[in-house]
């Protein structure tokens, strides 16, 4: 369904957008890979100022990619909001310049909540390779502790002299 910014204009009641999205693919995007089962309503309306407002509540999932091993992280969101819809960027409010599908302005609405960073809470296997492997940095650390620093190692070598 394509939201039409022309509908809106001369909007004399509240028109209301389902949201119902099964699976939506985000491209160009290194954060957010897709929204999963997103559900809920958008509406636009004019308030007593004349002004076009904005009100949606959607849930879903988005899938973002895990930091650590790439594997896809679902992470829940809830999201609502109202707001005044603006047609120029650097006014305060909600930017709406074109005309969108429902879908694309899920995205839009949902990109301001996507976490820059995702760790998956389950046990995590790190890749190994020949003469290489990844490591927690937990591990790294304990295995640092029995080493001498090489810039000391030297003395390790000094032995002091006992005068008689």
């Amino acid at each position: 369904m394509i939201i039409k910014l022309s509908d809106l204009i001369n909007l004399a009641k509240e028109k209301t957008y389902p949201v119902n999205i099964d699976k939506y693919e985000v491209k160009e995007n290194v954060f957010l890979r897709r929204l999963e089962d997103v559900q809920g309503d958008i509406s636009f309306y004019y308030d007593a100022a004349d002004e076009l407002r904005i009100n949606y509540h959607i849930i879903g999932n988005m899938v973002c990619p895990c930091a650590i091993s790439l594997e896809d992280v679902y992470v829940p969101f809830d999201l609502s909001e109202d707001d005044r819809v603006v047609h120029k960027e650097n006014e305060d409010g909600f930017y709406l310049n074109e005309d969108m599908s429902v879908e694309k302005l899920v995205e839009y609405i949902v990109w301001p909540e996507v976490p820059i960073k995702v760790v998956k809470k389950e046990k995590i296997e790190y890749s190994r390779g020949d003469g290489w492997s990844f490591v927690s940095e937990k591990d790294y650390e304990s295995s640092r502790d029995d080493e001498i620093d090489p810039r000391l190692q030297k003395l390790m070598e000094y032995k002091v002299e006992e005068d008689d």
